[in-house]
């Protein structure tokens, strides 16, 4: 009877690599793409961290920065397509954290603003970031940190270009 392979997700991610890289070279695009598969689980239903939602949230901090915006504009500040963003705003304002009214200059436009329900939940938001951080990357060191917030910095500002091209 064969051996069981190993459960051990690092060990998985390896042989995938293996079985995509020949060469062996590095396959970063998969250790990315697993990493984000954690953070979006560690932020799923039943978790201590299941209020953080980064697109509802980014929907929130923008309008609390840029009061009265479209959803044009809001898409293109988050870099998403209208339709995402519609239906993001769509989910806050059902929650009551955004008000969403016709503009009064151009009646095809929706003015978007922050309630005060929605900054209330933006604080809450910023009180639990800190503990979700240090759940993902405290075994890195502070150093580690800012060079990754770097180089993902560096990939954001390439695909922001990448867009307006």
């Amino acid at each position: 009877m064969p051996a069981r392979p190993p459960r051990h997700i690092a060990t998985g991610v390896r042989q995938i690599e293996r079985a995509i890289s020949p060469s062996g070279a590095p396959v970063i695009g998969l250790y990315l793409f697993m990493a984000y598969g954690r953070l979006l689980r560690s932020m799923g239903r039943g978790t201590p961290f299941a209020a953080i939602n980064p697109v509802a949230i980014g929907v929130q901090a923008l309008l609390k920065s840029h009061p009265g915006l479209s959803q044009t504009e809001l898409a293109d500040l988050m870099g998403v397509e209208r339709m995402t963003a519609g239906m993001q705003v769509e989910l806050c304002v059902k929650a009551g954290l955004v008000r969403r009214r016709r503009s009064t200059q151009d009646r095809r436009k929706y003015v978007l603003n922050v309630t005060s329900k929605g900054l209330a939940n933006l604080q809450r938001i910023a009180r639990i970031i800190p503990l979700h951080e240090q759940s993902l990357f405290g075994r890195l060191s502070a150093r580690e940190r800012r060079m990754l917030y770097r180089v993902l910095g560096k990939l954001i500002d390439d695909a922001a270009a990448a867009r307006e091209n």
